[in-house]
């Protein structure tokens, strides 16, 4: 019961109105034959930074369920725009490691345009490009500004943005989503998100980390000591009483907002027991939002969101383990809004008011 009244809650829009089925031909074998030619690379003779060279490590060994989600976006991000790809420009938004530009491309995208704000990443796509001779068009490093900035200069407006696990670490998705209508408000957005408000043990596999970065029990985070330590400094006259009061209800801020919130002595109120941001930089720790969420973000532009259901892995080394993960698939394919219950992620299909 309380599974269905979590789809209740969240209401997502019935999946066949959103994305299609898992990619078939020709999505299928680019994505089949590109994942076998990106194994095959030699990373660590590239010029590229030791901490690209892990992520890639990381990712070898599932190239192929990766390239199959990343097919699968593509052939959502189609069905929204109605348009054949020869006759399409598409954002690879916050695109890492470059692999969703060049299955775009190889697909045969007119033009694809990648942008990510880690220096390093958009090294590693260049050297990519330069290693297989295919690639985005053009290459990009900063944020939605930056985006924004290059599409007025170009007088360009881009038929479509992809976005893979990024919209659940965005600090403030309202004014992002914002920023990629105005780019072009008949622009479809298509984003990936593990941060499945649906899927209950993924929920509280989240909701586990989520409580280590704040707590500490992650390397290299600690967000509840950093905003203690901050409050500290800022807010000297508070009693230590008092600054672990506000430190524990600044959760999910920024400290440029946390002074905003001492300054109108404006105490906050969190509006999620497990969300939470590095406070220095904005990122969420894999935030979950409830649907109504993002089409409250969406409402201000006459856009409309569906949510399609992701898929298992199928490749696996074990049988068993493998055919474990088709019966899932066919369970949540065939499920209708139940799937999602089961769904390792989702995709929030984002459709302006001409392309419904």
């Amino acid at each position: 019961m309380l599974s269905m009244r979590c789809l209740k809650r969240n209401n997502p829009t019935a999946t066949d109105k959103g994305c299609p089925d898992p990619p078939g031909q020709p999505f299928h074998s680019a994505a089949a034959r590109w994942a076998d030619r990106l194994r095959q690379i030699d990373y660590n003779a590239l010029p590229i930074s030791p901490y690209n060279k892990r992520y890639i490590h990381a990712m070898r060994p599932f190239l192929d369920y990766y390239l199959e989600i990343f097919a699968h976006c593509l052939a959502c991000g189609l069905k929204a725009t109605g348009l054949e790809p020869s006759g399409l420009t598409l954002v690879d938004y916050g695109g890492g490691s470059g692999f969703l530009s060049i299955l775009a491309k190889a697909i045969g995208f007119a033009q694809v345009i990648y942008i990510d704000r880690n220096p390093l990443s958009v090294d590693t796509v260049k050297a990519l490009k330069q290693q297989t001779g295919s690639g985005p068009d053009v290459i990009l490093s900063g944020d939605a500004d930056t985006l924004l900035a290059y599409c007025r200069a170009q007088e360009l407006r881009p038929h479509l943005l992809i976005a893979t696990d990024l919209i659940e670490h965005v600090y403030n998705p309202a004014g992002f989503l914002n920023v990629l209508c105005t780019i072009n408000p008949r622009m479809p957005l298509i984003f990936t998100t593990a941060s499945t408000p649906f899927n209950p043990w993924v929920k509280h596999r989240l909701h586990r980390f989520m409580n280590d970065c704040e707590w500490g029990r992650t390397t290299g985070c600690g967000y509840l000591s950093r905003r203690e330590a901050f409050i500290r400094r800022y807010a000297p006259h508070f009693s230590p009483k008092e600054t672990a009061l506000w430190a524990g209800r600044t959760r999910g801020m920024i400290y440029e907002d946390i002074q905003k919130a001492i300054d109108a002595a404006s105490l906050p109120v969190p509006a999620d027991a497990h969300n939470t941001c590095d406070p220095e930089t904005g990122n969420w720790a894999e935030r979950i939002l409830p649907i109504r969420d993002y089409r409250r973000f969406l409402s201000p532009h006459a856009y409309t969101l569906s949510v399609g259901k992701g898929f298992y892995n199928t490749r696996r080394r074990s049988l068993l383990w493998g055919l474990c993960c088709r019966l899932l698939n066919g369970l949540i394919r065939h499920g209708g809004r139940a799937g999602l219950l089961l769904s390792p992620f989702i995709v929030l299909c984002c459709r302006p008011p001409q392309a419904r």
